[in-house]
């Protein structure tokens, strides 16, 4: 994967940005308003930090280097992100960050969550609990309750199937098996994911 296309946007944004902070400066070098100006330049730049942290390459192929247990593609993406922050002309502390063992630990643990995204909906359409999943990725903690109630509703909708299916309460064994069948087949007609799916990740 590449993050060439994030450099482009995040150069052009950068440039057309901090020219105008520049200009600014100039103009109004020593003047009351000068702080926040300063102020308002460090957001933009953390604006612009978390941009690049989250791009959508980025993420991804930092979850799969996560998945194989790459360290060194782990690194490498890191050094990508780094790249792409130094071309938009990102402050020091911003590009120090980026590059540190907490910039990594911070790449590594959006992965992470990522990844339970990910394997979640598979699990949801494989009509499959998730209590392995919660242990492989405790960094999606808070995702977990808001998971559950989606795997419950799938589940009450699949015993409300089989009752309609069955001759009388409560539907048996070969009811449930066929209504399963049909949820997988429905929900593979749709091609989505579960509607309000776990996600998207927070910041």
């Amino acid at each position: 994967m590449s993050l060439r296309p994030i450099v482009v946007g995040a150069v052009i944004i950068a440039v057309v940005w901090f020219g105008y902070v520049q200009f600014g400066e100039q103009v109004q070098d020593g003047s009351p308003g000068e702080e926040p100006q300063a102020n308002e330049a460090k957001l933009r730049s953390v604006a612009f930090r978390q941009q690049i942290l989250h791009a959508s390459d980025l993420v991804a192929g930092m979850a799969e280097a996560v998945r194989m247990k790459d360290q060194q593609a782990v690194e490498q993406w890191q050094q990508q992100a780094v790249e792409v922050a130094r071309a938009a002309n990102l402050s020091a502390s911003d590009i120090e960050f980026i590059s540190s063992e907490k910039g990594r630990e911070y790449l590594v643990f959006h992965a992470k969550r990522n990844l339970f995204n990910q394997q979640f909906e598979q699990r949801y359409y494989a009509l499959q609990g998730i209590e392995t999943l919660k242990q492989d990725y405790p960094e999606a903690q808070d995702l977990f309750a808001e998971a559950e109630q989606l795997i419950a509703a799938r589940d009450a909708i699949i015993m409300d199937i089989a009752a309609e299916l069955s001759s009388q309460p409560p539907p048996d064994a070969a009811a449930i098996d066929k209504a399963k069948a049909l949820w997988q087949e429905r929900f593979k007609q749709i091609g989505t994911a579960p509607q309000d799916t776990v996600g998207p990740l927070p910041e």
